[in-house]
């Protein structure tokens, strides 16, 4: 068995074995993917957090820009278009790097919470203590694939 799709930070890999949570969705990604530890928790934050970082920066200097020529009277519809354009791209382009990156073992999960477009994964981490991720903006072919999951698993 090996499935995958989408959510809203990432993608799902699913095998016999494990589920993988990916920023690109390749195979290859989860190979040295380790289970979710404080450890592991921590580098995903930091480097949640530096992206985040980056497109704040990069937002706050497109409302500088805007802001700016509002004052001076030479604001023109396309740099409140370019404005808003760019920085949601932006924010688009880098949304799969938000994305945690770790497995869980299908052993290791005891429960799998549906609620709309949202799935809620309760498992057993790598410290041995209970622990739950949330994926939201599930497409619906992945809502099927963790459907049949619980079944398997259970």
């Amino acid at each position: 068995m090996k499935e995958w799709f989408t959510y809203e930070f990432g993608y799902v890999n699913i095998d016999s074995e494990n589920l993988y949570l990916t920023n690109s969705g390749n195979w290859s990604e989860t190979t040295d993917l380790m289970e979710k530890t404080k450890r592991v928790a921590s580098k995903n934050d930091t480097k949640s957090s530096s992206i985040l970082g980056f497109i704040i920066l990069i937002v706050g200097l497109l409302a500088f820009l805007v802001v700016k020529n509002l004052i001076s009277g030479k604001v023109g519809l396309t740099l409140l278009v370019v404005a808003i354009a760019g920085g949601y791209k932006l924010y688009d382009y880098l949304r799969s790097e938000i994305g945690a990156k770790f497995k869980i073992p299908l052993t290791k999960i005891s429960e799998i919470r549906e609620n709309g477009s949202s799935i809620e994964i309760i498992f057993t981490n790598g410290k041995g203590n209970v622990d739950s991720y949330k994926l939201l903006r599930v497409e619906e072919k992945g809502i099927m694939i963790m459907t049949s999951l619980e079944e398997y698993i259970g």
